[in-house]
């Protein structure tokens, strides 16, 4: 009889008592990095981002958790092949001569509603981003639209290459500065349902 009991109790459970799990492909990651000289900037962009995290939804509005987003460094494109050997030679190497993945992530938050829309919520996500394998704090505000199982998130951060010790490059006599603007957007659906960690409502 508990048993039976514990089942009708999980059955009655509202979608909120559940993790989904959301995968995210294909979003993009861009960014745009100044230089010595006035009135140009380096750009580049990334199609590959792909993201994983465990959804729940509840009174206070979504709670985001196990969350993890890596961009592969050889899918980072600037327009110019030399430019794009020069980066990634001179930011992302490591010293073993390796390029590991951008990889971003965070144990979890809560992303509040936003007044007046039920659809939209904020929070600021932080964790770890690690670059040329090293794991430095990161945190990024977004924004995201959940409509029924699908989501859509954005956001916008500075990443500077002094927290991983890497100089600034230069190139033909410009020199890039130390902070880079960080913007990455990408949708994502849920997918099978399943209790959230710990079991928690």
């Amino acid at each position: 009889m508990k048993n039976l009991a514990l089942v009708v109790y999980l059955a009655a459970l509202p979608l909120a008592a559940f993790g989904e799990d959301v995968t995210a492909a294909g979003g993009t990651a861009s960014f745009v990095v100044n230089t010595t000289v006035p009135g140009i900037s380096v750009k580049g962009k990334s199609t590959a981002l792909q993201a994983h995290a465990t959804v729940r939804r509840g009174p206070e509005g979504l709670h985001v958790e196990n969350v993890e987003a890596t961009v592969p460094v050889k899918s980072i494109l600037t327009g110019m092949a030399v430019r794009d050997e020069h980066m990634r030679n001179y930011i992302f190497t490591a010293a073993d001569g390796k390029t590991p993945d951008l990889v971003f992530e965070a144990v979890g938050t809560t992303c509040p509603a936003q007044s007046g829309r039920a659809s939209e919520f904020s929070c600021q996500v932080s964790g770890s981003l690690s670059v040329r394998g090293v794991a430095r704090p990161f945190a990024i505000p977004l924004k995201i639209h959940a409509d029924n199982s699908a989501f859509h998130a954005a956001g916008a951060a500075t990443v500077k290459l002094s927290d991983y010790g890497i100089q600034q490059p230069s190139q033909f006599g410009v020199k890039t500065a130390d902070e880079i603007q960080l913007h990455i957007e990408f949708s994502a659906r849920e997918g099978p349902a399943k209790i959230a960690a710990g079991g928690r409502p």
